[in-house]
């Protein structure tokens, strides 16, 4: 990978089309430098309406993991 920093980006979501309402509920970042994973950030967001019971099975994120983030 050589001696770069990068930034790996990961969303979990409602779903796949954003023209019918599907959210970003978490985002995860790993910082990785020099070939090191230096920091990381992972943080929920609630999309302003309850994710269905495949989304909760699927991400393992539960609408009351939701309640108190903010929403986007």
């Amino acid at each position: 990978m050589g001696n770069y920093s990068v930034i790996v980006l990961d969303f979990e979501t409602t779903g796949l089309s954003p023209q019918y309402g599907d959210r970003a509920i978490e985002i995860g970042a790993v910082l990785i430098e020099n070939n090191i994973i230096v920091d990381r950030f992972q943080g929920l967001m609630n999309p302003g309406f309850r994710i269905s019971s495949f989304i909760e099975s699927y991400t393992g994120i539960s609408n009351d993991m939701l309640t108190d983030c903010a929403a986007m």
